[in-house]
């Protein structure tokens, strides 16, 4: 019995040998098309066991191991994953997963048992409820235990039923816009619909975070101008008041600058007219000095006449 577990074993491996250099023909693509120098191609078997592990990860973070090989062709790298193994014995919680001791004593046992010849490629874990993204915990796990340039991310949102690879680029982590599903010639690919809701779940999550993201962003706009305007309806209150209390001084200052230019006016026209009386009065009196003269003159004039008239007549 030992010897025929074996040989079908060799016989299993022979054939993976035969096609692990050849890429698959039969694929359905999932999400935009991806430009960088990498593709990921995960098998139909192997995406529908991890939805089924996922489904009810509710609570805590989940997860395992991503299996497969890496094939070069024409310069890009394509990661074929071909197996799942659950990372038994980790410790969850709802935002981190820690892989313990156990975990990887039972991972290797299991690569060596069902996959040889093929290796670790990466690792997948849950975020119920959180949306796609690498925490600052998901990096140092994958910076210090999937560090290889060619270790990829797999993140599942059971509940948002969304999810998302990341690879290495450029000795960065970054989103993967994109990846295949991929069976046996002739095998008839069904995760398309799901896919493609998956697809339109992201593409819709990604429109409501940016929508909410522009609302936020006019909402602070909005308190910002309301801030604003209150603010600048003051200073204009407190502009109009000082406007007002100029105004009321400037035409209190005219006001009183006009009384004393008109007393200052009158004044001006009595010391004017002192001015001009005494030269009058000087006037007047001569004017009676020299008609008094006159006057006696012809007093004298009479009495002259009267004594000649007197003498004439003795």
């Amino acid at each position: 019995m030992a010897n025929k577990k074996s040989k079908k074993r060799n016989i299993k491996s022979d054939i993976f040998e035969q096609y692990s250099n050849v890429l698959p023909q039969n694929i359905v693509s999932i999400g935009e098309r991806v430009e960088e120098d990498k593709k990921i191609y995960i098998s139909q078997k192997v995406y529908k066991e991890i939805h089924r592990f996922t489904q009810d990860k509710t609570t805590n973070e989940n997860g395992g191991m991503l299996i497969g090989t890496v094939i070069e062709e024409f310069g890009k790298q394509n990661i074929i994953i071909n197996g799942f193994i659950e990372a038994k014995y980790s410790e969850g919680t709802p935002t981190t997963l820690k892989f313990t001791h156990e975990t990887w004593e039972y991972v290797h046992k299991e690569i060596t048992k069902k996959y040889a010849n093929q290796k670790i490629v990466g690792w997948i874990h849950t975020h119920p409820d959180f949306g796609i993204f690498l925490s600052e915990y998901d990096k140092f796990i994958q910076e210090n235990f999937f560090k290889d340039e060619n270790q990829i991310a797999y993140v599942v949102d059971p509940i948002q039923n969304i999810e998302g690879f990341y690879f290495w680029i450029n000795e960065k982590i970054e989103r993967c816009k994109g990846f295949y599903v991929f069976d046996k010639t002739g095998v008839k690919i069904t995760v398309t619909n799901d896919s493609d809701e998956g697809a339109d779940n992201i593409n819709n999550k990604s429109k409501l975070g940016y929508l909410n993201i522009l609302l936020g962003i006019v909402s602070a706009a909005i308190v910002v101008l309301l801030i604003m305007n209150f603010s600048l309806n003051n200073r204009l209150n407190k502009i109009e008041q000082q406007q007002m209390t100029l105004t009321d001084s400037a035409n209190n200052s005219l006001s009183y600058m006009q009384q004393q230019i008109a007393s200052l006016s009158q004044e001006l026209k009595a010391l004017k007219e002192l001015k001009s009386n005494p030269e009058d009065k000087q006037t007047n009196a001569t004017s009676d000095e020299e008609s008094t003269p006159d006057h006696t003159d012809k007093n004298e004039q009479s009495k002259s006449d009267k004594n000649q008239s007197t003498d004439v007549s003795q």
